[in-house]
């Protein structure tokens, strides 16, 4: 009912936008225009998907945090940060605050947001638009796969605006069997409409870029017609301002107050991250009659029906399991400070942004032993092998039982990034590589 539900606002969106681009684009003039002397260079940044939907897991925390840090950076460049919305070949510029912090709302409240978001949108695009120069800078950080943004980047490329692509990860190509059934014929297809606007691409990792650029080859691309480069993803939570106290009292707070050795899980709720395999381990450990909990933070994503409805009947389910599906920062923050250990075992990663907000909380890391886990965990992490249940009900076993440590984090050895850090390094690789930028 859900995906019928999708396909067909999907639909509707894509006519509206149709007609939208085809009255809006009518009068806009396409040609290149030279910046005024007086007009700042903009770095024009898509928010359109995060604007319109009220949602916080990984990408969107992400790019919350990016916006809020990057500004500084460009004021002292002399460039001006504008988020915007991609419709109908417009652009609309947001309020940057509706963008940088994340509010938890109902989900009526939610979908009533969501609904008057997209209709302030589109009457915007035929009359508050952003006028593009020039050497302007189009960042493409937005999960906008679905979205019909390519009238807007098309425009933006006959402008002369320079366009970079932030590219998260390939698993919907890679990994199809992970994803919703569709997304890995619309990523194909975003990719395919990139090669044709964008100057560049800056990965989440380097295990990320070398994906993508074989990915690219194998498509037919001449990859030395772009740029790419890629940066890392900050750890810290600077944005979080109310006091311990207040979260202590809240149903997490109780939680963490009533039980002890309580293992986190952070990640959406869906196959690749691999909840299927911690549900079996916590079954053999309760069953050993272990005094362990199991908190999960993170939104339900697709496949996971059964999943959720076989932990939810569990006998454990709201006594040794938690599953919370809308935590702020400042709760997340709280389940980092106070857990025992993050349990992060997905199969297939771009980053695992968990594991490097874990190692800045000081909360030990166990995750699954995967090339993207060892370049961002490195040496400061333990790992299991997750082809083996026994591995990790052993290794867990033995850490409650005081046979074995859980690895501590010294944050004074480990180069942690914040996202100041994070926001920095990718403003600067976005400047450099639309400086290199070659006609596409």
């Amino acid at each position: 009912m859900n995906s019928m539900i999708k396909g067909t606002l999907r639909g509707l969106d894509k006519v509206l936008s149709y007609i939208g681009s085809e009255i809006v684009l009518r009068k806009a003039d396409s040609s290149i225009v030279p910046r005024p002397r007086k007009v700042k260079q903009k770095l024009l940044v898509d928010c359109t998907y995060i604007y319109s939907t009220n949602v916080n897991s990984g990408i969107q925390r992400v790019i919350r945090n990016i916006i809020y840090h990057i500004s500084k950076d460009a004021q002292k460049s002399h460039i001006e940060l504008i988020p915007v919305a991609l419709i109908n070949g417009a652009f609309v510029r947001i309020d940057k605050e509706k963008i940088d912090r994340y509010e938890a709302l109902s989900r009526s409240s939610s979908i009533l947001q969501r609904i008057n978001r997209k209709i302030s949108l589109y009457i915007s695009s035929f009359n508050q638009v952003e006028t593009l120069y020039e050497d302007d800078i189009l960042l493409m950080l937005d999960s906008s796969w679905y979205l019909n943004v390519w009238k807007s980047v098309s425009y933006a490329k006959e402008r002369g605006v320079s366009i970079i692509g932030v590219t998260y990860d390939l698993i919907p190509i890679s990994n199809p069997e992970f994803c919703d059934d569709t997304l890995g014929a619309v990523f194909d297809k975003w990719y395919d409409l990139s090669m044709h606007y964008f100057n560049g691409y800056i990965s989440i990792s380097q295990t990320v870029m070398s994906s993508l650029k074989r990915y690219l080859q194998e498509k037919g691309a001449d990859i030395d017609r772009y740029s790419f480069d890629y940066f890392t993803l900050g750890s810290d939570f600077d944005k979080v301002n109310s006091s311990e106290k207040i979260v202590s009292s809240s149903v997490v707070g109780s939680i963490y107050k009533t039980n002890s050795s309580i293992y986190l899980t952070v990640s959406t709720i869906e196959p690749r991250k691999n909840h299927k395999y911690l549900f079996e381990v916590f079954k053999r450990l309760w069953d050993y009659d272990l005094d362990v909990t199991w908190v999960i933070v993170g939104k339900k994503g697709w496949k996971v029906d059964k999943l959720i409805e076989s932990m939810k009947s569990h006998k454990m389910y709201n006594k040794k399991l938690f599953i919370f599906n809308d935590l702020d920062d400042e709760k997340l923050k709280y389940c980092y400070c106070h857990s025992k250990a993050l349990l992060f075992p997905s199969i297939i990663e771009g980053y695992g942004l968990p594991i490097v907000e874990s190692l800045y909380n000081s909360l030990p890391v166990l995750a699954s032993d995967t090339p993207i886990h060892r370049e961002v965990g490195g040496d400061n992490i333990g790992y299991f092998n997750i082809s083996s249940i026994d591995n990790l009900v052993d290794m867990i076993r033995s850490i409650e039982s005081g046979e074995s440590l859980l690895k501590e984090v010294d944050k004074r050895s480990i180069d942690i990034p914040t996202w100041s850090d994070s926001a920095r390094e990718l403003f600067e690789k976005t400047i450099i590589l639309s400086l290199k930028r070659k006609r596409v």
